[in-house]
């Protein structure tokens, strides 16, 4: 078993609960009406949307969050009715018509569930920070709740990727740790 603060780290630095859907359109035909892709709403089930259409054209997509208790049991097919008729209402009738849907429901994830990135609570940070970025035994931690910069970002899951393996590396080589 690890040491016991790292065991506490575990139980203090939950997951959050997010369900991320995406719709894909040809255009992102949003742009067009001087919209950003980024919305805000009280009426559910998405609550904030953005666009991450790739760059240089090609299709639209926007990505909408929804709180996935309640939505996350309901069959995929009303999943996607309920997250069209939010974009519908945010972006006009274009927005019913996707060429793709999908959801990534954080939840049914058996080594990531509930969310994307942990929703620390008040205390955590200070009490258990110091111990993410620190290898117990030959163990070193990745990932991005680690990351030095970017935390909760594929950026940041890359970055610690990147310095676990030079500590990794540095370690083989009998360097130690680089601070």
């Amino acid at each position: 078993a690890p040491p016991i603060e790292y065991q506490q780290l575990a139980q203090r630095w939950p997951q959050g609960a997010l369900t991320k859907s995406y719709a894909a359109y040809p255009t992102p035909f949003w742009r067009a009406k001087g919209l950003s892709g980024q919305a805000l709403s009280d009426q559910g089930p998405v609550f904030i949307t953005f666009d991450v259409s790739p760059e240089g054209g090609g299709p639209g997509i926007l990505l909408g969050f929804t709180d996935p208790r309640g939505f996350d049991a309901l069959p995929e097919e009303q999943r996607r009715e309920q997250v069209l008729r939010c974009f519908t209402a945010l972006f006009g009738d274009e927005a019913a018509n996707p060429i793709d849907y999908l959801d990534q429901r954080w939840g049914a994830e058996e080594f990531a569930p509930g969310g994307p990135t942990a929703a620390v609570p008040p205390g955590s940070w200070t009490e258990f920070g110091r111990l993410l970025r620190t290898p117990v035994g030959p163990l070193h931690w990745a990932g991005t709740e680690t990351a030095d910069e970017w935390t909760g970002f594929m950026d940041g899951a890359v970055r610690s990727g990147q310095r676990a393996a030079a500590e990794v590396s540095a370690a083989l080589r009998g360097e130690g740790l680089r601070k």
